[in-house]
């Protein structure tokens, strides 16, 4: 039957699981360089989604989570949860392992899937890894064809169980998905984390969507492990730099200095145009730390002299 377009019911909203990032119902890859850290945002994730607590700012929808691990025992990854500092909620996470089988059997697994989305009421599944999956028959990678294939059983579940899966799964050396392009064709969308290579504490994520609009993030590694979005790594390392030209200061007391020769002398790893920038959107920051500075054009040049008085006590 035909409609006019002004007949169209469009009271129906499409559920998410993560606000621009998942939709219910979908089948997204999370990709990354071995040990750059898929596992432990996908941790990182479900523990979102089962509190129902923003993921990256990012507004969830709270359900339970069904956790394949292919790579992780249950102790590794209750070590995991340990040190990330996730809070569990009861009856909301649950582990499938493969139990030193080599890989798991994706027919084996749909009486779990059965059971987590009709008795638990549950909506994501992350299946971690791709590789340790044994989807019934035999596939190249490579092939087009058969990743489509392999694939297509992936979204038979979510359309009959009415769920979402997220898979992790490698970059190749040229920082593209590993294997056919059909990996990243047939699926709804990928989450690409890439590590910075100067600072390994500092990873982007980024999102490919056919529902919703790309993302683009960097993400600090925090001391637990977690990622957290920062601005940008030079706004995120601004405290360290200054740290290093106030230990300067403490030790020469006063001298007077350019910004072309500053970062130099006291071993602050930016550019002058940046430290310049820097030091001079904090200076209210620097005299707490009881570093005075004052400016003078010479000529071309602005030249700067700075003083450095020992905070006492009461000043902090």
């Amino acid at each position: 039957m035909l409609k006019a377009i002004e007949e169209l019911d469009t009271s129906i909203k499409k559920d998410i699981i993560i606000d621009q990032i998942m939709k219910s119902k979908g089948l997204y890859l999370l990709v990354s360089n071995p040990k750059v850290g898929k596992s432990m945002l996908a941790l990182q994730l479900s523990n979102s989604i089962i509190n129902g607590i923003p993921f990256l700012g990012f507004k969830v929808n709270l359900s339970p989570v069904l956790y394949i691990s292919t790579e992780s025992s249950d102790c590794q990854l209750i070590d995991r949860i340990s040190t990330m500092e996730l809070s569990q909620k009861k009856d909301s996470l649950f582990i499938k392992e493969r139990d030193s089988k080599v890989s798991i059997n994706l027919r084996d697994l749909e009486y779990d899937i059965k059971c987590f989305a009709e008795d638990k009421n549950g909506k994501l599944i992350i299946i971690d890894m791709l590789k340790d999956i044994d989807f019934g028959i035999e596939y190249d990678l490579n092939s087009y064809t058969d990743i489509s294939k392999v694939l297509s059983q992936l979204r038979v579940y979510c359309d009959k169980y009415n769920v979402t899966f997220l898979v992790t799964h490698h970059l190749n050396k040229r920082g593209s998905i590993l294997g056919s392009i059909a990996l990243k064709a047939v699926v709804d969308g990928t989450i690409i984390l890439q590590e910075n290579k100067s600072n390994k504490k500092y990873v982007t994520l980024k999102t490919e969507n056919r529902d919703f609009g790309s993302i683009d993030l960097q993400l600090k590694r925090n001391d637990n492990l977690t990622l957290s979005v920062c601005k940008s790594i030079e706004e995120d390392e601004i405290p360290y730099k200054l740290t290093q030209f106030i230990r300067y200061a403490a030790s020469q007391k006063e001298f007077e200095f350019i910004c072309s020769d500053i970062v130099s002398r006291a071993n602050i790893m930016t550019t002058p145009k940046r430290f310049g920038r820097m030091m001079n959107n904090h200076l209210e920051l620097l005299e707490s730390e009881g570093v005075y500075i004052t400016s003078i054009r010479n000529g071309n040049v602005r030249l700067y002299q700075c003083k450095y008085i020992e905070p006492s006590l009461e000043d902090n």
